[in-house]
């Protein structure tokens, strides 16, 4: 070999994957982390038409009961069995300072179910808000 000519370098004859697999491992990580599953939705929930409903004002809120028309409640979005509502809300709005809470009701749900979320709410001193949708939705 000529000490003045270029080194011949080997031809890579393959493609490295793994710093692609360590890129869309940290992206799925970041979109997961960061989504919000707390859409009504997914849950199947159309609350009632009402003539007098009012816009929000913007800001997403802390606590939201929801009553799908099976009778199931979610808390911000998750499942949570009738018998148990009371101590997850115990501790939501004990562990943090939560003064009001959303409650959304299904317009095809049994009235006793949303007065039973209504009235644990109350339980633990929260001012309830009712969702409801304008009428010409």
């Amino acid at each position: 070999m000529n000490p003045l000519l270029p080194a011949r370098r080997k031809r890579i004859t393959g493609i490295n994957i793994v710093p692609l697999i360590d890129v869309m491992t940290v992206l799925i990580f970041f979109f997961l982390m960061s989504m919000k599953f707390d859409d009504l939705r997914q849950l199947g929930i159309t609350p009632p038409h009402s003539d007098s409903a009012t816009e929000t004002d913007g800001q997403a809120p802390r606590l939201v009961i929801a009553v799908n028309k099976n009778g199931d409640f979610f808390v911000n979005s998750e499942r949570v069995p009738a018998e148990e509502l009371s101590d997850r809300l115990s501790r939501i709005a004990g562990g943090q300072n939560i003064p009001d809470a959303v409650i959304i009701a299904d317009e095809n749900a049994a009235m006793k179910y949303a007065i039973f979320a209504v009235d644990e709410a109350r339980k633990h001193n929260l001012e309830i808000r009712l969702l409801s949708r304008p009428s010409g939705e």
